[in-house]
Protein backbone atom coordinates (compact mmCIF):
# COMPACT_ATOMS: atom_id res chain seq x y z
CA UNK A 1 0.00 0.00 0.00
CA UNK A 2 1.16 3.55 -0.75
CA UNK A 3 1.09 6.24 1.93
CA UNK A 4 -0.15 8.82 -0.59
CA UNK A 5 -0.87 9.05 -4.27
CA UNK A 6 2.58 10.12 -5.37
CA UNK A 7 4.03 9.84 -7.92
CA UNK A 8 7.23 8.67 -6.26
CA UNK A 9 10.79 8.28 -7.55
CA UNK A 10 11.93 4.67 -7.91
CA UNK A 11 15.25 2.88 -7.40
CA UNK A 12 15.85 -0.54 -8.98
CA UNK A 13 18.57 -2.61 -7.30
CA UNK A 14 20.99 -5.10 -8.91
CA UNK A 15 22.75 -7.48 -6.52
CA UNK A 16 26.31 -8.73 -6.83
CA UNK A 17 27.49 -11.99 -8.37
CA UNK A 18 26.05 -15.07 -6.62
CA UNK A 19 24.03 -12.79 -4.35
CA UNK A 20 20.30 -12.30 -3.89
CA UNK A 21 17.65 -9.63 -4.05
CA UNK A 22 17.92 -8.81 -0.34
CA UNK A 23 21.66 -8.01 -0.39
CA UNK A 24 21.05 -4.28 -0.01
CA UNK A 25 17.72 -4.48 1.82
CA UNK A 26 19.08 -2.11 4.48
CA UNK A 27 19.56 0.60 1.87
CA UNK A 28 16.29 -0.18 0.09
CA UNK A 29 14.39 0.18 3.37
CA UNK A 30 16.15 3.45 4.13
CA UNK A 31 15.10 4.90 0.78
CA UNK A 32 11.56 3.50 1.02
CA UNK A 33 11.08 5.25 4.35
CA UNK A 34 12.02 8.50 2.62
CA UNK A 35 9.57 8.35 -0.23
CA UNK A 36 11.17 6.07 -2.83
CA UNK A 37 9.65 3.03 -4.46
CA UNK A 38 12.28 0.28 -4.42
CA UNK A 39 12.50 -2.89 -6.49
CA UNK A 40 15.11 -5.66 -6.44
CA UNK A 41 14.97 -8.51 -8.96
CA UNK A 42 17.07 -11.63 -8.45
CA UNK A 43 19.32 -12.43 -11.41
CA UNK A 44 18.75 -15.85 -12.95
CA UNK A 45 21.90 -17.97 -13.16
CA UNK A 46 23.84 -15.54 -10.98
CA UNK A 47 22.46 -15.92 -7.48
CA UNK A 48 23.29 -17.86 -4.33
CA UNK A 49 20.95 -20.72 -5.29
CA UNK A 50 22.06 -20.93 -8.93
CA UNK A 51 25.48 -19.48 -9.82
CA UNK A 52 25.74 -21.36 -13.13
CA UNK A 53 26.37 -18.23 -15.23
CA UNK A 54 28.18 -16.14 -12.61
CA UNK A 55 30.82 -13.74 -13.99
CA UNK A 56 30.45 -15.08 -17.54
CA UNK A 57 29.71 -13.08 -20.66
CA UNK A 58 26.25 -14.66 -20.79
CA UNK A 59 25.21 -12.97 -17.57
CA UNK A 60 26.96 -9.72 -18.52
CA UNK A 61 24.49 -9.46 -21.38
CA UNK A 62 21.47 -10.80 -19.53
CA UNK A 63 21.62 -8.84 -16.27
CA UNK A 64 20.65 -5.42 -17.74
CA UNK A 65 17.86 -7.06 -19.72
CA UNK A 66 16.49 -8.61 -16.55
CA UNK A 67 16.54 -5.18 -14.95
CA UNK A 68 14.72 -3.77 -17.98
CA UNK A 69 12.15 -6.57 -17.76
CA UNK A 70 11.57 -5.77 -14.09
CA UNK A 71 10.97 -2.16 -15.09
CA UNK A 72 8.59 -3.25 -17.85
CA UNK A 73 6.56 -5.29 -15.37
CA UNK A 74 6.37 -2.50 -12.81
CA UNK A 75 5.42 0.14 -15.37
CA UNK A 76 2.72 -2.16 -16.74
CA UNK A 77 1.29 -3.02 -13.31
CA UNK A 78 -2.09 -1.35 -12.88
CA UNK A 79 -1.71 -0.94 -9.10
CA UNK A 80 1.93 0.22 -9.05
CA UNK A 81 2.57 2.12 -12.28
CA UNK A 82 0.38 5.16 -11.44
CA UNK A 83 2.53 5.79 -8.35
CA UNK A 84 5.87 5.79 -10.22
CA UNK A 85 7.40 9.07 -11.35
CA UNK A 86 8.70 7.88 -14.71
CA UNK A 87 11.06 10.85 -14.97
CA UNK A 88 12.79 9.80 -11.77
CA UNK A 89 13.77 6.16 -12.19
CA UNK A 90 17.23 5.32 -10.88
CA UNK A 91 19.36 2.16 -10.84
CA UNK A 92 21.72 1.05 -8.08
CA UNK A 93 24.00 -1.97 -8.00
CA UNK A 94 26.85 -3.54 -6.05
CA UNK A 95 29.89 -5.27 -7.61
CA UNK A 96 28.59 -7.12 -10.70
CA UNK A 97 25.39 -5.18 -10.04
CA UNK A 98 27.39 -1.96 -10.22
CA UNK A 99 28.59 -2.99 -13.68
CA UNK A 100 25.00 -3.86 -14.58
CA UNK A 101 23.63 -0.40 -13.80
CA UNK A 102 26.53 1.29 -15.59
CA UNK A 103 25.59 -0.66 -18.71
CA UNK A 104 22.02 0.55 -18.29
CA UNK A 105 23.42 4.09 -18.24
CA UNK A 106 25.16 3.57 -21.59
CA UNK A 107 28.48 1.82 -20.92
CA UNK A 108 29.49 -0.17 -23.98
CA UNK A 109 31.15 -3.02 -22.10
CA UNK A 110 34.26 -3.99 -24.09
CA UNK A 111 34.59 -7.77 -23.90
CA UNK A 112 37.71 -7.70 -26.09
CA UNK A 113 39.46 -5.48 -23.53
CA UNK A 114 38.44 -7.97 -20.84
CA UNK A 115 39.85 -10.84 -22.89
CA UNK A 116 43.10 -8.99 -23.62
CA UNK A 117 43.59 -8.07 -19.95
CA UNK A 118 43.11 -11.65 -18.82
CA UNK A 119 45.47 -13.02 -21.45
CA UNK A 120 48.34 -11.56 -19.40
CA UNK A 121 46.82 -11.16 -15.91
CA UNK A 122 44.90 -14.37 -15.30
CA UNK A 123 47.17 -15.46 -12.45
CA UNK A 124 46.92 -12.07 -10.71
CA UNK A 125 43.17 -11.51 -11.06
CA UNK A 126 41.39 -14.84 -10.74
CA UNK A 127 38.04 -13.31 -9.78
CA UNK A 128 37.69 -11.36 -13.03
CA UNK A 129 39.61 -13.70 -15.32
CA UNK A 130 38.13 -17.04 -14.27
CA UNK A 131 35.47 -16.78 -17.00
CA UNK A 132 37.11 -14.38 -19.45
CA UNK A 133 35.49 -14.57 -22.90
CA UNK A 134 37.00 -16.71 -25.63
CA UNK A 135 37.26 -15.84 -29.32
CA UNK A 136 33.91 -17.43 -30.20
CA UNK A 137 32.20 -15.31 -27.55
CA UNK A 138 33.70 -12.16 -29.07
CA UNK A 139 32.59 -13.22 -32.54
CA UNK A 140 29.03 -13.64 -31.25
CA UNK A 141 29.01 -10.08 -29.93
CA UNK A 142 30.21 -8.83 -33.31
CA UNK A 143 27.04 -10.17 -34.88
CA UNK A 144 24.73 -8.73 -32.23
CA UNK A 145 26.30 -5.31 -31.60
CA UNK A 146 28.57 -4.68 -34.61
CA UNK A 147 31.58 -4.84 -32.30
CA UNK A 148 33.10 -6.72 -29.35
CA UNK A 149 30.86 -4.87 -26.88
CA UNK A 150 27.69 -5.33 -24.85
CA UNK A 151 25.44 -2.33 -25.48
CA UNK A 152 22.22 -2.32 -23.46
CA UNK A 153 21.35 1.27 -22.50
CA UNK A 154 17.94 1.83 -20.92
CA UNK A 155 16.66 5.33 -21.67
CA UNK A 156 14.26 5.20 -18.72
CA UNK A 157 17.14 5.37 -16.22
CA UNK A 158 17.90 8.96 -15.21
CA UNK A 159 20.79 8.33 -12.77
CA UNK A 160 22.84 5.40 -11.48
CA UNK A 161 24.73 4.51 -8.30
CA UNK A 162 27.53 1.96 -8.75
CA UNK A 163 28.86 0.51 -5.48
CA UNK A 164 32.32 -1.07 -5.93
CA UNK A 165 31.51 -1.96 -9.56
CA UNK A 166 33.29 -4.94 -11.08
CA UNK A 167 34.71 -5.51 -14.58
CA UNK A 168 36.53 -2.20 -14.83
CA UNK A 169 38.93 -4.03 -17.16
CA UNK A 170 36.19 -3.78 -19.81
CA UNK A 171 35.88 0.01 -19.45
CA UNK A 172 37.42 2.22 -22.13
CA UNK A 173 37.20 5.91 -23.06
CA UNK A 174 35.03 5.08 -26.05
CA UNK A 175 32.88 2.66 -24.09
CA UNK A 176 32.01 5.24 -21.44
CA UNK A 177 31.65 8.18 -23.83
CA UNK A 178 27.88 7.89 -24.19
CA UNK A 179 26.99 7.92 -20.49
CA UNK A 180 24.87 11.06 -20.18
CA UNK A 181 23.09 10.59 -16.84
CA UNK A 182 24.46 11.50 -13.39
CA UNK A 183 26.60 8.73 -11.88
CA UNK A 184 27.72 8.14 -8.31
CA UNK A 185 30.53 5.70 -7.59
CA UNK A 186 30.72 4.40 -4.01
CA UNK A 187 34.18 2.93 -3.42
CA UNK A 188 35.50 0.71 -0.63
CA UNK A 189 38.48 2.10 1.23
CA UNK A 190 40.00 -1.40 1.16
CA UNK A 191 38.57 -3.55 -1.64
CA UNK A 192 40.08 -6.97 -1.01
CA UNK A 193 38.34 -8.56 -4.02
CA UNK A 194 38.70 -6.14 -6.94
CA UNK A 195 42.12 -4.77 -7.87
CA UNK A 196 42.00 -1.00 -7.47
CA UNK A 197 44.07 0.01 -10.50
CA UNK A 198 41.76 -1.74 -12.97
CA UNK A 199 38.49 -1.07 -11.17
CA UNK A 200 37.91 1.93 -8.85
CA UNK A 201 40.98 3.90 -9.94
CA UNK A 202 40.34 3.03 -13.59
CA UNK A 203 36.75 4.29 -13.52
CA UNK A 204 37.94 7.38 -11.65
CA UNK A 205 40.49 8.14 -14.35
CA UNK A 206 38.11 7.59 -17.26
CA UNK A 207 35.18 9.51 -15.77
CA UNK A 208 37.05 12.31 -14.02
CA UNK A 209 34.85 15.39 -13.97
CA UNK A 210 31.85 13.45 -15.28
CA UNK A 211 30.86 11.41 -12.21
CA UNK A 212 30.86 11.76 -8.44
CA UNK A 213 33.18 9.47 -6.45
CA UNK A 214 32.92 8.79 -2.72
CA UNK A 215 35.31 6.44 -0.89
CA UNK A 216 33.90 4.85 2.27
CA UNK A 217 36.34 4.68 5.17
CA UNK A 218 36.81 1.24 6.73
CA UNK A 219 34.82 -0.56 4.04
CA UNK A 220 35.81 -3.73 2.22
CA UNK A 221 34.13 -5.23 -0.82
CA UNK A 222 31.49 -7.04 1.21
CA UNK A 223 30.82 -4.22 3.67
CA UNK A 224 27.80 -3.28 1.55
CA UNK A 225 26.07 -6.58 2.35
CA UNK A 226 23.87 -6.91 5.44
CA UNK A 227 25.36 -7.25 8.89
CA UNK A 228 26.38 -10.89 9.31
CA UNK A 229 24.22 -13.29 11.29
CA UNK A 230 26.01 -15.87 13.49
CA UNK A 231 25.36 -18.52 10.81
CA UNK A 232 26.90 -16.42 8.03
CA UNK A 233 29.86 -15.50 10.23
CA UNK A 234 30.54 -19.16 11.00
CA UNK A 235 30.09 -20.54 7.49
CA UNK A 236 30.94 -17.62 5.19
CA UNK A 237 33.32 -15.55 7.27
CA UNK A 238 34.85 -13.83 4.25
CA UNK A 239 31.55 -11.98 3.77
CA UNK A 240 31.88 -10.44 7.23
CA UNK A 241 35.24 -8.77 6.88
CA UNK A 242 35.37 -5.01 7.41
CA UNK A 243 38.47 -2.89 7.90
CA UNK A 244 38.49 -1.07 11.19
CA UNK A 245 34.91 0.16 11.20
CA UNK A 246 31.59 -1.32 12.28
CA UNK A 247 29.41 -2.45 9.37
CA UNK A 248 26.34 -0.67 10.65
CA UNK A 249 28.33 2.58 10.77
CA UNK A 250 29.46 1.98 7.19
CA UNK A 251 25.83 1.46 6.17
CA UNK A 252 24.76 4.73 7.83
CA UNK A 253 27.40 6.61 5.82
CA UNK A 254 26.36 4.96 2.56
CA UNK A 255 22.70 5.71 3.22
CA UNK A 256 23.45 9.39 3.65
CA UNK A 257 25.71 9.53 0.60
CA UNK A 258 23.23 7.76 -1.69
CA UNK A 259 20.19 9.66 -0.41
CA UNK A 260 22.00 12.98 -0.71
CA UNK A 261 23.05 12.21 -4.28
CA UNK A 262 19.53 11.22 -5.32
CA UNK A 263 18.03 14.32 -3.72
CA UNK A 264 20.47 16.51 -5.65
CA UNK A 265 19.58 14.67 -8.87
CA UNK A 266 15.86 15.12 -8.19
CA UNK A 267 16.22 18.87 -7.67
CA UNK A 268 18.49 19.30 -10.68
CA UNK A 269 21.53 20.32 -8.63
CA UNK A 270 23.36 17.35 -10.15
CA UNK A 271 22.78 16.89 -13.85
CA UNK A 272 24.09 14.67 -16.60
CA UNK A 273 25.50 15.87 -19.87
Amino acid sequence: AFASDGPFPMVVFSHGSEGHRFNQFWLAEYLARRGYIVAAPQHAGDNYLDPSDARQLTIIERRPREMALALDLLLDHSDIAPHIDQDKIYALGHSAGGATVLKMAGWDFDAKAWQSYCAVNADKDHVICQYAPQDHHIEGLQGRYDGPVVSVRDERISAVIAITPAFGVAATDDGLADIKVPVLFVEADTDEILLDHVNAAHFRKLLKGRAKFVRIKGAGHYSFLPKCTPYIAENFGFLCRDFGRDREAIHRTVEQVVYGFLQHVKTGEIQGR
